[in-house]
């Protein structure tokens, strides 16, 4: 795979996991806008279902596969995090405590792939419980009416102009008023 980021200082050993985020970002922005649309009233077809299968696959294969993986390699090859570079030390001294055990940056590594995975996982049921809500009305929005802001509830819009009767318009009588 050939490789068309310029070679400045991280950019370059870094230049498949790049690729991959911007392949996800692509993918989210497309799902995103297909979410936009409304749901149609007709049942997919088999062509639709299938496309949208394959793009499910090569998004889960992109979240899940490529870019944790990327990230290890890059964070092995290039940062060279591995079992003997340490962040803290056992017996490290922190004040009041002595540390207990010792963090190496390759745990450090795997927590970060290990919250790659976690948040993708989060945004993929977000992502489906959205997808199969897309279209419907909220109602509890559309029912509710109006309040000002000292939450007494309004008569009327802000569009409906009001309208003065005129001086010499006859008033009307109310049903029941003697």
């Amino acid at each position: 795979m050939p490789n068309l980021i310029p070679d400045w200082h991280w950019m370059r050993p870094a230049g498949r996991l790049i690729w991959a985020l911007i392949l996800v970002a692509i993918g989210l922005a497309i799902i995103f806008w297909l979410m936009r649309r409304p749901k149609p009233n007709r049942p997919a077809t088999w062509a639709e279902c299938m496309a949208g299968a394959v793009g499910v696959f090569a998004m889960f294969t992109l979240v899940y596969a490529i870019v944790p993986h990327e990230w290890i390699t890059f964070s092995d090859k290039y940062l060279q995090w591995d079992t003997t570079h340490f962040v803290v030390k056992s017996g490290q001294d922190f004040g009041i405590v002595k540390f207990p055990f010792d963090i190496n940056k390759q745990a450090v590594r795997d927590v970060i792939a290990a919250t790659i995975y976690i948040v993708f996982f989060g945004l993929n049921l977000f992502l489906f419980s959205k997808w199969q809500k897309r279209g419907q009305v909220d109602e509890t929005a559309t029912q509710t009416p109006k309040v000002s802001r000292f939450g007494r509830p309004l008569r009327r819009s802000k569009a409906e102009p009001e309208v003065a009767p005129a001086a010499d318009a006859p008033v009307p009588e109310t049903a029941g008023a003697s």
